[in-house]
């Protein structure tokens, strides 16, 4: 009996070596295939200056620009402010001035899932220039009170500064792209007719559940938290894009993924580990025209 347990789980372990070295070869040849530059972030907890790249904190705004309001007349908050002199080498990204996110308090931050693009809980501003005279008190003194019913639970949970990798990488396709399954469907179901597949899940599942590993289609490399500027986005549950009147929106102007730091807390929290995305569309973009925007996010 003993013996033949052993020759079993030996079969088990052969076939999920086998099926996940075919899975890593179709996934390298579909990075190989799509992929797209990005740049990469990361944060670090403090309190960056008005002019900084930064998550949280104090945003810059002209003298005789008002802080920004959500459709009730509510102060929004600031999620992030990017300095573009960092995006150099980002194709049709701006590379000078200030590009803003603000977010509405409360449960959904913002968030209308009925309509995604129109900017009443959320607002995505760029300034072209900055005038340095413009100081944090006199930015401060602008800013409306927090609303009486706002949760106080805000996905920065610290003023952190954005800190850009030093130069601009190639991503390929993630599997949360719904276009990731038909590749690797088409790819595997040449190579393996006799047990075809609709996706990975598929796949998966000619494994036993304790052999299975998920990594085996993901970019080597690539761990979290995913904070980034154009490439592929990353989602926990679906790309909001897909099938409905925002498929145009095709770069990825801004995620910020859920953060949790090392010792001291989170940075970045989204529900339950979630990310937020913010889409455009590539000749919008060029033409720095930020007035439609999908926003987005999404917890496991």
């Amino acid at each position: 009996m003993a013996d033949k347990m052993l020759e079993s789980n030996e079969r088990a372990r052969k076939q999920a070596q086998e099926v996940y070295d075919l899975a890593r070869k179709i996934t390298a040849e579909i990075h190989n295939q799509h992929h797209r530059p990005v740049f990469r972030f990361t944060l670090e907890p403090g309190e960056p200056g008005i002019f900084e790249s930064k998550a949280g904190g104090t945003p810059y705004l002209p003298h005789d620009m008002p802080w920004p309001l959500d459709a009730n007349g509510q102060g929004l908050a600031l999620l992030a402010q990017v300095d573009c002199a960092s995006l150099n080498g980002l194709p049709d990204f701006p590379t000078t001035g200030l590009l803003q996110f603000f977010v509405s308090w409360g449960d959904t931050w913002g968030l209308d899932f009925d309509d995604q693009v129109t900017q009443t809980g959320f607002r995505v501003l760029y300034h072209e220039t900055a005038d340095p005279s413009v100081t944090a008190e006199e930015v401060e003194a602008k800013r409306p009170p927090k609303p009486e019913n706002a949760d106080d639970w805000f996905p920065i949970c610290k003023n952190c500064y954005i800190c850009f990798a030093p130069f601009v990488m190639e991503q390929g396709i993630n599997e949360t792209d719904p276009r990731f399954d038909p590749l690797f469907a088409e790819k595997w179901n040449k190579l393996r007719p006799d047990t075809p597949v609709k996706g990975t899940w598929d796949m998966h599942k000619l494994v036993a559940d304790r052999l299975r590993d998920y990594d085996a289609t993901s970019q080597p490399g690539w761990q979290p938290a995913y904070h980034q500027l154009g490439g592929y986005p990353y989602f926990t549950q679906e790309d909001p894009r897909n099938g409905t009147e925002y498929e145009d929106l095709d770069v990825l102007l801004f995620q910020l993924d859920s953060d949790g730091e090392k010792q001291g807390g989170d940075l970045v929290m989204w529900g339950d580990c979630g990310v937020a995305n913010f889409f455009i569309n590539r000749d919008a973009l060029k033409k720095r025209d930020f007035s439609r925007v999908c926003y987005n996010w999404d917890c496991c």
